[in-house]
């Protein structure tokens, strides 16, 4: 059952579920301000690794002032729930927002239809605030880590270009004339460049995301792009976390960057990478490697090239093209070095239709 309320906020709906926590559509009960709430909990089904990272999401976040990064509001423990209370951007994720099958017409028409409230607001205190509390409840637990992906054989192997991934079935004219469409092609631009934007802050405060994908970026109404979950975000000074006996490292595998994948430490590169994954992805309307396997997937993204982008879709706009493929190097010193970089890119093409 999910709770009512945490802390100061009535919960109203779920925004989306992840495999450690919840996101609510929820109202702060003495202003009725909206607002995105994490929820963890209740202990001690929290993984204690995931409320630590949550509180470190707080800390980081209410140093973070940027138009294109989401803004936090607080964060506590709430009868046994910890939470992260942030800023609602009520829009689209940017996979919708830049599906082929959505137009300008049907992007409005998802966007006016409105969660629906539910559950009723229950008395009691509105909990201990700060993250402090957060990782004092967490210190009390001792589960495993469940925010984390096996690295095939428990161990780093040397990365090395090979040969193409195999190029996927054809895609359908249709929608290479939907992928193509000059609107999306600008939208896609401008909401990148924005992400990209977002990117050179973080970067500029010694910040990597790590775990830059679609999901992790939402566009309001304003097309305003929106960086958001910063759950395993670090100093790029910090020494990365050491591999399990597993195994294991943390991220999303299909976005992870080839250092990433292999426990490396990584830096702005890294997230560089992930952004590569995402163009690519954008631009195509398949992911550069797209194995099912986990192992298969690894060694794809360690080894293989993606296909070209100009096999996958026809018509795609060059200069992206070129963008995504350079970023997703395997080598980091082979791409684009910074955001900065990768905004001047993308300011160097004229946009083929502006909105």
């Amino acid at each position: 059952m999910p709770p009512h309320r945490v802390g100061p906020f009535e919960i109203l709906s779920v925004i989306g579920r992840g495999g450690v926590g919840t996101v609510y559509r929820a109202r702060h009960t003495a202003s009725g301000s909206l607002a995105a709430v994490k929820v963890l909990g209740p202990a001690p089904a929290v993984d204690a690794t995931a409320a630590r990272r949550l509180a470190r999401e707080f800390e980081v976040l209410r140093t973070l002032d940027h138009p294109n990064v989401v803004r936090v509001l607080e964060a506590g423990v709430a009868e046994g729930y910890s939470y992260l209370a942030m800023e609602l951007v009520e829009g689209l994720d940017l996979r919708t927002y830049l599906s082929p099958t959505l137009d300008d017409a049907a992007i409005a028409a998802a966007r006016a239809v409105e969660p629906t409230a539910g559950g009723e607001t229950l008395s009691g205190s509105t909990g201990e605030p700060g993250p402090d509390a957060i990782r004092a409840l967490a210190a009390m637990m001792d589960e495993p880590e469940t925010e984390e992906v096996r690295v095939p054989g428990g161990a780093a192997c040397d990365v090395a270009d090979g040969a193409p991934r195999a190029a996927p079935a054809p895609l359908a004219p249709e929608i290479v004339a939907a992928l193509n469409r000059p609107a999306r092609v600008a939208r896609l631009r401008a909401a990148m460049t924005q992400v990209a934007d977002a990117l050179r802050y973080v970067h500029a405060r010694g910040l990597v995301h790590r775990d830059l994908k679609p999901s992790n970026i939402m566009v309001d109404d304003a097309r305003r792009a929106r960086l958001m979950d910063f759950g395993l975000v670090k100093a790029a000074t910090e020494a990365e976390e050491a591999l399990t006996q597993a195994g294991r490292v943390v991220g999303t595998y299909r976005y992870m960057s080839p250092e990433q994948a292999q426990g490396h430490t990584v830096d702005a590169r890294s997230d560089l990478y992930s952004f590569g994954v995402i163009l690519y992805e954008l631009l195509a309307g398949v992911p550069p490697f797209a194995a099912q396997d986990p192992v298969e997937l690894w060694r794809e993204i360690l080894h293989a090239r993606p296909p070209p982008l100009e096999q996958v879709n026809p018509g795609a706009d060059r200069a992206l093209s070129a963008l995504a493929l350079r970023l997703l190097e395997k080598d980091p010193a082979a791409r684009c070095q910074s955001a900065g970089e990768v905004i001047a890119v993308l300011a160097s093409a004229e946009p083929t239709l502006r909105y």
